[in-house]
């Protein structure tokens, strides 16, 4: 009977209860692509990282979540960067990830912070009616600020909204949401709100639908909230200090009962973002084997 390694952790935890679940599954032995989304959808994780060595600084994931495979998964990373660590299979340093959406860089520090290199970012991915998104929502079309798209790996719509309570407050009509996304071709929508602004640094509170790649909602998202950070910027809601880097913190998770923090940072030149990346730590819930 055949047998892979599977970890399960909690990525960009905020405590004890926090963070979004990620499973990582060693590939020591090469996975067709139904024999790994059996697997994903077995375990029932957000999303599930296939991991497999190509040499001692490079490693090529691939990720599922349990419908579908998605080109990146940003807490899922963390998750698998985390698990080679914990496991001995590398040392504190760099790495290059292969995934469906490109190559990312990868740090591993001594403590067990990792930090994600992402893309330059794109912006205007798609039109987007605000009538239909507040719809979608749950929610009066007067409650929305704005709504924009941006992407460092997956392609995201963002709604700005005015406060905690209306945050909160969300009613997502599930089937809409996900003919939307499949409609055009959005990964998530992430609703947001700002708790404080200043010069260089916002903090905010994030959810992330997820239905364009499977999950109604997530606990902390990595390519979302850089893909977010990304878009402050370049809207000029979130101006970089004299040094030229802005820093942007989110709590995610909190109305799922999964509490969750996650930091961004970008540098600029110009005024263009020159890089973005992305970083927490990941906690092991749970170790084990899956039998194919």
């Amino acid at each position: 009977m055949d047998k892979l390694p599977v970890r399960l952790y909690a990525a960009f935890a905020a405590d004890e209860r926090g963070g979004n679940i990620g499973a990582v599954v060693f590939e020591d032995e090469p996975l067709w692509p139904d024999a790994r989304q059996r697997v994903a959808s077995d375990l029932g994780a957000p999303t599930t990282g296939f991991v497999r060595k190509v040499s001692d600084k490079e490693f090529q994931t691939r990720f599922h979540s349990t419908r579908s495979e998605m080109d990146m998964c940003g807490h899922v990373t963390l998750a698998a960067f985390a698990a080679l660590r914990d496991d001995q299979r590398i040392e504190p340093g760099t790495f290059i990830q292969q995934t469906s959406a490109g190559s990312i860089v990868v740090d591993v520090a001594p403590d067990g912070f990792v930090t994600l290199r992402q893309p330059l970012p794109k912006f205007d991915l798609c039109e987007v009616s605000l009538q239909d998104v507040a719809a979608y929502l749950g929610l009066e079309t007067g409650s929305l600020k704005r709504v924009s798209t941006a992407s460092t790996a997956l392609r995201h719509v963002f709604v700005q909204i005015e406060d905690l309570e209306t945050l909160a407050s969300i009613r997502p009509d599930e089937a809409a949401l996900r003919a939307y996304c499949r409609d055009f071709a959005i990964d998530t929508i992430g609703v947001w709100c700002s708790t404080y602004k200043g010069l260089g640094k916002v903090k905010l509170r994030l959810r992330d639908l997820c239905h364009g790649v499977g999950d109604p909602e997530e606990a902390a998202s990595g390519t979302t909230n850089s893909a977010l950070a990304c878009e402050l910027v370049r809207s000029r809601y979130l101006t970089p200090g004299a040094s030229g880097q802005a820093v942007v913190v989110a709590e995610q998770g909190v109305e799922m009962g999964r509490p969750s923090i996650v930091r961004t940072v970008l540098n600029t030149s110009s005024g263009d973002i020159t890089d973005v990346s992305v970083g927490g730590y990941a906690a092991l819930r749970m170790r084990g084997d899956v039998v194919l």
